[in-house]
């Protein structure tokens, strides 16, 4: 008599048929890339995922019959059901994919209130990010509510999240800004651009801040003596939600123009994450502010009723850790690879 149905571990299944975790994420990562690249053909996927054509027509042929995959004259499109597979991503699929393992995992370590974990590396995976994206912007259409100020940070995490929102109309008068100034960088990557392309998909009103990020303290004290540019910071930190990425100290120093010297410094004190001009260690204390006019991290307030972290690649792990692991975060998406290398960090006792 066979026992209660019961989940087994994702370990007890790779005992049982050591194939089947490789299996599934192999077809996954397939239908991922239909799903973003149709039509293709298979000579195109058997290069892509380097694998001989015949190996890439028995499982384009499994697909097929499952009612996954459709050919036309133009090439290999997925069905209703499975671009249903790759956009919703059913529990049982993160389950299978040790996915599931992974969340509880960090959520463990991080102490945060949600975590979501996208299959893949982003440092390997061209697909992965707008994954992030997409469970990202899903999360955050849970969070607002009506009379509700949302800032958006930049950077290509949040961008991910601004091109994978649907267009749907958000609950009554919600503003979305900017929750901080620009850092000179692509323009499709600047906090202003991030938060009217989510105003226009939300149909809600936005206020732009036509500002760099980082400011001399003079400039600063300037600025917001004039009344606009006040009440401007001011309605940005009123925010109800937050969404943020998070650099690696080099990188951002790097981006905000700092010569070689300076970002040696930095590394030499310790420095490993940035957010909104602040460098953190890997304890999470702040060893150097940029002055910049937007969303001030320091004075987090009660009307902040979540702050949704994007950010993912292995390497931004020691990032993830110094910003998530040692302040309080609400709501975590990152990618398999960044999942993988934290909890490698903390059995190493990095």
């Amino acid at each position: 008599m066979f026992l209660t149905a019961q989940k087994p571990g994702h370990e007890y299944l790779a005992l049982l048929a050591p194939e089947f975790p490789k299996i599934i994420v192999n077809r996954y990562r397939l239908l991922r890339k239909i799903y973003y690249s149709a039509p293709l053909g298979r000579r195109t996927l058997a290069s892509y995922f380097q694998v001989g054509e015949r190996v890439m027509r028995k499982e384009i042929e499994v697909l097929r019959e499952q009612g996954l995959l459709a050919v036309d004259k133009r090439g290999l499109l997925l069905t209703s059901t499975g671009e249903n597979l790759v956009t919703v991503f059913p529990s049982y699929l993160k389950y299978f994919l040790g996915i599931t393992i992974l969340e509880e995992k960090i959520l463990h370590l991080l102490k945060v209130k949600r975590v979501i974990v996208v299959p893949g590396d982003l440092e390997k995976d061209e697909f992965v990010l707008p994954e992030m994206g997409r469970a990202a912007a899903k999360i955050l259409r849970e969070c607002l509510e009506q009379d509700m100020v949302l800032a958006v940070s930049g950077g290509t995490s949040c961008a991910a999240v601004a091109e994978m929102f649907p267009f749907l109309p958000a609950p009554q008068g919600i503003t979305v800004v900017p929750a901080r100034g620009g850092l000179g960088e692509e323009v499709d990557y600047q906090a202003n651009t991030i938060a009217a392309r989510v105003a226009t998909k939300l149909k809600a009103n936005y206020r732009l801040l036509h500002l760099p990020d980082s400011l001399s303290q003079e400039a600063l004290e300037m600025l917001l003596q004039d009344k606009k540019t006040r009440e401007l910071v001011e309605l940005i930190n009123s925010a109800g939600v937050l969404v943020h990425g998070i650099g690696t100290a080099e990188d951002m120093a790097a981006r905000r123009g700092a010569a070689p010297g300076e970002i040696e410094r930095l590394q030499s004190k310790g420095a490993v994450g940035e957010v909104f001009g602040l460098f953190f260690n890997s304890r999470g204390e702040i060893l150097e502010r940029i002055p910049s006019l937007g969303f001030n991290l320091e004075k987090l307030g009660d009307k902040v009723h979540n702050i949704i972290v994007v950010a993912g690649g292995r390497k931004k792990a020691k990032a993830i850790v110094a910003v998530v692991g040692n302040h309080p975060r609400d709501l975590l998406v990152l990618d398999e690879g960044a999942a993988a290398r934290i909890i490698e960090l903390y059995d190493d006792g990095s």
